[in-house]
């Protein structure tokens, strides 16, 4: 069991700027990255990382120019992507989707030397990017998520949240690969006397039937396992956890903004901000090798009181103490 107070993991260097220009910016020319998402378009965390490069005196547009390609979900053009962003030799590429769009994996097999950072690994040991978290392998870098870590203590607070919780089902997107914390929620529900099924959904369509599904099933309570996909349909699916009356977790609280019940883990848009301590460092030399993957030192509980309310039900007064947020 994970205290999120307790959980003391290396967070690497001090956010401190280092002002020494790299060498391109020396030559007068702007530093040049590559991003590449599997979603439709920029949100909050491109926001949050592309401050956390002003801070650190990248400014785009001036010192730095950015790359960004948009793969809307299609597999077929993340290939065509890569193979643009190699021709314009970037100093490196940032994979915003972890492992799971397979950008990244395409990257290493044409240019294993091009640095990749991923502001949001899912599990990176799990995913065979590196065999070390301290001195990664591959290449690769960046900011990893406990993605399977959490799921016992989620379903706990899951549990505590809905007295009397015996039916839960995790929920992933079905057209992706496999989600890494589907087989862990399964077996995490185990101790806590909670059966766990499985439940893909095709996002966005087909969330009505499956929460419908869900309820026939007699499904009490729904985790979301987070991904790429869920993160950008979070919109619908907190709508449809509320029309059929399923008290959902989620990984952060990106999503109660959408009118989630609660959510657990790290501050997602702090992940990305800290995204832009492994671009400074390799932008001004260091190599991938030598900036050890962190993870968050801090995890957020966080409830939504009007969703509770709109589900016609109470969070108990235990978890409220415990909670790093109450959304009112």
């Amino acid at each position: 069991m994970i205290d999120r107070r307790a959980l003391l993991r290396s967070a690497g260097a001090a956010f401190v700027p280092v002002l020494a220009p790299c060498r391109a910016q020396a030559q007068g020319r702007p530093a040049h990255i590559g991003y590449i998402s599997f979603r439709p378009g920029p949100n909050e965390f491109e926001q949050a990382f592309l401050r956390g490069l002003r801070e650190r005196g990248w400014v785009e547009g001036q010192n730095l120019v950015v790359d960004f390609r948009w793969a809307s979900f299609d597999r077929q053009r993340v290939a065509s992507m890569v193979a643009e962003l190699l021709a314009l030799q970037p100093a490196l590429i940032v994979v915003p989707d972890g492992w799971s769009s397979g950008a990244a994996g395409m990257i290493r097999s044409q240019n294993p030397a091009m640095p990749i950072v991923a502001p949001a690994f899912g599990d990176p040991i799990a995913q065979g990017v590196t065999t070390s978290l301290a001195r990664p392998d591959g290449n690769a870098t960046g900011v990893s998520v406990f993605a399977t870590e959490l799921a016992h203590k989620r379903l706990e607070y899951l549990k505590e949240a809905v007295p009397g919780l015996r039916l839960a089902a995790a929920l992933y997107n079905a057209a992706g690969p496999p989600a890494l914390g589907v087989a862990v929620s399964v077996a995490a529900g185990k101790p806590l006397g909670i059966e766990v099924v499985a439940m893909p959904v095709l996002l966005p369509q087909g969330i009505d039937a499956a929460f419908a599904a869900a309820v026939r099933q007699g499904v009490q309570g729904v985790a979301i396992v987070s991904s790429t996909a869920t993160i950008t349909h979070r919109a619908p699916l907190c709508a449809m956890s509320l029309a059929h009356r399923l008290p959902t977790i989620f990984s952060n609280r990106t999503y109660l903004r959408a009118g989630g019940l609660l959510s657990y883990g790290p501050d997602l848009e702090g992940v990305f901000h800290r995204a832009a301590y492994f671009v400074d460092r390799i932008l001004k030399g260091a190599k991938p090798i030598d900036l050890p993957i962190e993870q968050p030192t801090t995890l957020q509980l966080v409830l939504n009181q009007g969703t509770a309310k709109a589900l016609g039900m109470r969070f108990p007064q235990s978890l409220l103490l415990r909670a790093d947020e109450v959304i009112q």
